[in-house]
């Protein structure tokens, strides 16, 4: 198995240690920083080109989609006119231009694509979902989703300014930048009614796009409400979910679950689960079993696009100040 990673940043650098220690030896390093892929490369002992050109000259079977967001589509795209199996770091594209069609040839060239959405594979994720399908809290009331990271401090070593997360013409923004939280929403309570969404550039970083958002999303019987920003001091990510019989949170960062139970008055907790690494590192090996054919993405572009759907609808509601529904609910009810 030949595999092409482009670009050479913090999470392509982490998918090429991954890929090493998963055992594959055949990988091939791009970016448009020379300097950057030939360090990585020397560090992880794989082999980089100066060109993506000659990247497919090696004729890679998949490639690793992880440069700024405004890129992924245009590069995949690429990819796949190369017949390259495809794993695109999330979200699958800045915006929904080109996503229908570019998704349409992926099926009909029938590739694997995997959508590197990681907290999918989180043991403490998964055990929180299982909880709330199974009803040990009762029925959900309530849910909130909370992301604060300050962004200058995630990469110390990087100016942040030049970063995709802090530019809009590279698809930055809080809410495409953790849209982690809208994804795992949908994951755990599916699509709402109605999506209202406050928020906007309002630090003293130098950013074009915004830096806090508070989303919330409306169902039948319960309400869901994502906190996101770029400012917060020390980071925090964790989720909060009542129920009629309890309430479960979940501390994605410390890696700790806590139950009570509001029957007996009884209080769970847990603090076993696997490191962040370990999570990047189950990704990896899902994306090897896909393209082996032990198993199917856990996350496609039909499901990448419901995140990115949502982030859309999100941004829209902020730009007006009002509410909006669905955007497949609301073409829907244009077509009728």
């Amino acid at each position: 198995m030949k595999i092409l990673v482009i670009g050479c940043g913090s999470i392509g650098r982490r998918h090429v240690q991954n890929l090493r220690e998963l055992g594959v030896d055949d990988l091939v390093l791009y970016d448009p920083d020379r300097e950057r892929s030939e360090s990585v490369a020397r560090e992880l002992q794989v082999r980089w080109v100066r060109t993506l050109d000659h990247g497919y000259q090696e004729q890679p079977d998949a490639a690793l989609i992880c440069a700024p967001t405004s890129l992924h589509l245009e590069l995949a795209t690429k990819a796949l006119e190369h017949d390259c199996h495809l794993f695109i770091e999330k979200p699958i594209s800045h915006s929904m231009a080109g996503v229908d069609e570019f998704l349409e040839e992926v099926e009909s060239r029938k590739r694997v694509l995997l959508v590197g959405y990681n907290f999918r594979f989180d043991p403490l994720v998964q055990t929180v979902r299982e909880r709330v399908a199974e009803g040990s809290i009762g029925r959900i009331v309530s849910a909130r989703l909370h992301l604060g990271s300050h962004l200058p401090s995630r990469h110390p070593w990087e100016d942040y300014r030049a970063g995709y997360g802090a530019r809009k013409n590279l698809g930055g923004g809080v809410i495409l930048d953790a849209i982690h939280e809208l994804d795992l929403a949908l994951w755990m309570f599916g699509e709402p009614e109605t999506i209202y969404c406050a928020g906007g550039k309002y630090s003293d970083l130098e950013i074009d796009v915004e830096d806090v958002a508070e989303i919330l999303l409306s169902y039948p019987k319960k309400i869901v409400s994502i906190h996101l920003d770029s400012v917060q001091r020390p980071a925090e990510r964790y989720c909060e979910i009542t129920g009629t019989r309890g309430q479960i949170r979940a501390d994605l960062f410390a890696r700790t679950l806590r139950q009570f139970d509001g029957d007996t008055c009884a209080r769970q907790s847990g603090g076993d689960y696997c490191a962040i690494d370990e999570i990047y590192k189950r990704e990896m090996r899902h994306f090897l079993d896909c393209l082996e054919g032990r198993a199917t993405p856990a996350v496609d572009g039909k499901t990448a696009v419901q995140s990115l759907e949502l982030a859309k609808d999100a941004r829209t509601s902020m730009e007006r100040n009002l509410p909006v529904s669905p955007s497949r609910m609301a073409a829907m009810a244009e077509s009728r």
